[in-house]
């Protein structure tokens, strides 16, 4: 993971509420998401369809931060109108939650922005293949699949994220790496994000939304596990 945070903190606290205001503009935290249960830690390695998730946090408050970090949103408007503008395909759900992604459907969904809901999204996409439910895939089971989320979060009493100076503040850094192989193509989706955070709760700063990595290749013929980058 890039820019992997390092150091320690004690600090007991009650459960963080978000603050109203959230920076840069149009960006927003969804309060239900920011208080859903989630496990801090998922290992499912057996078989062609994987996932690992971890979630490090020193602390129940730190906790309650990158629970608001996962919960905020770009702009719905933006990733509308990156769809529009360049013809990109959304999928009938995109109507009925906050937005996290602006192309694709199924196994081949881009996001945007890591959110809790990229990392359910994700997850449930692989249990449905585990299961042998493979519509949301088109049509066929993909040969295998591999989702890797890291995130971390710690207090900073100084930092400069994106050209900015902060005191005193959190930063959470998420990481998710996403591949799948259809039989035909092997794609690889690759994302980061740095969110800073007061004390209080306040998003201060969003970095690396709208950066994510996308490859394909063609497929393995010999159906290859890939490269565990993140572990």
């Amino acid at each position: 993971m890039k820019g992997r945070l390092l150091g320690t903190l004690f600090l007991a606290t009650a459960m963080v509420a978000p603050d109203a205001a959230a920076i840069p503009a149009g960006y927003f935290v969804d309060p239900t998401q920011a208080h859903a249960p989630r496990q801090p830690s998922i290992e499912r390695l057996d078989g062609d369809f994987t996932v690992s998730i971890r979630r490090d946090c020193p602390d129940a408050g730190s906790a309650d931060l990158l629970d608001i970090a996962e919960a905020t949103y770009p702009p719905r408007e933006k990733l509308v109108g990156l769809a529009i503008e360049y013809a990109y395909e959304m999928g009938p759900d995109s109507s009925s939650t906050p937005l996290w992604w602006c192309d694709g459907v199924g196994a081949a969904r881009v996001p945007y922005a890591i959110t809790l809901g990229t990392i359910d999204y994700y997850t449930a996409l692989t249990g449905e293949f585990r299961r042998g439910i493979f519509w949301r895939a088109g049509g066929r089971l993909p040969e295998w699949s591999e989702l890797i989320y890291r995130a971390s979060i710690r207090r900073k009493a100084n930092v400069s994220v994106g050209g900015e100076s902060f005191t005193n503040v959190y930063v959470a850094e998420m990481a998710l790496d996403w591949r799948y192989d259809d039989g035909a193509f092997t794609s690889v989706i690759e994302a980061n994000r740095v969110v800073v955070l007061s004390p209080k709760g306040k998003v201060l700063s969003v970095l690396g939304d709208g950066a994510t990595d996308e490859d394909v290749s063609i497929s393995r013929a010999e159906r290859g596990r890939p490269l565990k980058r993140l572990r």
